[in-house]
């Protein structure tokens, strides 16, 4: 999980239910060097309140290392400011930390129609690796899936993205006594259509006609046998992404969907960085996403 180092920031949010630091106890509880720094963004405070706030925060904090005793090495940052996931990928960005971690947003409100949730925010402006914890508990009660979700267009394909993705999916599966699956979604033919037909497309290989489909399942087999999954746990599914990779998460009681977001991705169509949220919506399990401006 953590490439550069065993840092990892972790979003607090107001009150006791805190679903990002029970998912990084889990993992301290199987890597014990892992750092964890509690960030807490006071966004709402009057001037000369600073170090009662702080005060309230660090008794709060004590409470939650109590909870975590799993966390040995766990410490707070407090920062002020009136942008919360502004100041979370600022300090994400200076900090040098190898893994973001922050809870869902409840959603489906009228507000959330006009303004952004946090999580939302944050999921479109991170610069390190991100994941989003809807229930602290759901590795219990969900399956072994670990869900690679793999963009195989070749006009925007991003290879490190993969190799990115897929090295993290093998590690939370090596932690959770899981198993990695491999998805790649192929869109409709028409972006703007809720489906579409996919089978309209044709590709000449040197062996004749095969369908856009036919080559997404010949390329998601070769990869996944170059990294050795079993082809048994590769899947190839036609629709729109926020559709059939929630679809696909139900049908194998996945416990987390690895996936990449970038502007450019032909996998994301018109709902880009959008998509990432759209998926969290509806699984039950957490996301975990690395964009392709963090290769840049």
């Amino acid at each position: 999980m953590a490439e550069r180092n065993n840092t990892f920031a972790v979003l607090l949010k107001p009150g006791e239910e805190q679903p990002a630091i029970g998912r990084a106890a889990q993992y301290a509880h199987f890597e014990p060097s892992i750092e964890v720094t509690a960030v807490r963004v006071v966004n709402n405070w009057r001037s000369g309140e600073e170090n009662a706030v702080t005060n309230k925060v660090k008794a709060d904090f004590e409470k939650l290392r109590r909870r975590y005793p799993a966390i040995l090495n766990f410490k707070l940052k407090v920062i002020f400011s009136k942008d919360v996931p502004e100041a979370f990928v600022k300090e994400c960005h200076d900090g040098g930390y190898a893994l973001a971690i922050i809870s869902a947003n409840r959603r489906n409100t009228i507000k959330d129609l006009f303004i952004s949730t946090i999580d939302s925010s944050i999921m479109k402006t991170i610069s390190i690796p991100l994941m989003v914890v809807k229930d602290e508990h759901s590795q219990s009660k969900l399956g072994r899936t670990i869900l690679l979700a793999v963009d195989f267009e070749e006009s925007s394909h991003l290879k490190i993205l993969d190799e990115k993705l897929l090295g993290a999916a093998v590690k939370f599966a090596e932690h959770f006594n899981g198993e990695v699956h491999i998805v790649n979604c192929v869109s409709p033919v028409n972006r703007g259509l809720m489906a579409g037909d996919t089978s309209l497309s044709k590709i000449i290989t040197g062996s004749g006609t095969m369908s856009r489909v036919g080559v997404h399942h010949r390329i998601v087999e070769e990869f996944a046998e170059e990294h050795n999954i079993p082809i048994a746990h590769t899947h190839v599914v036609e629709g729109r992404i926020d559709e059939e990779i929630p679809r696909l998460c139900e049908q194998l009681d996945a416990r987390m969907v690895c996936m990449s977001s970038s502007p450019r991705s032909s996998f994301f169509g018109t709902v880009n960085s959008s998509a990432c949220e759209l998926v969290l919506e509806q699984i039950r399990g957490d996301v975990f996403i690395v964009t392709a401006e963090q290769q840049a």
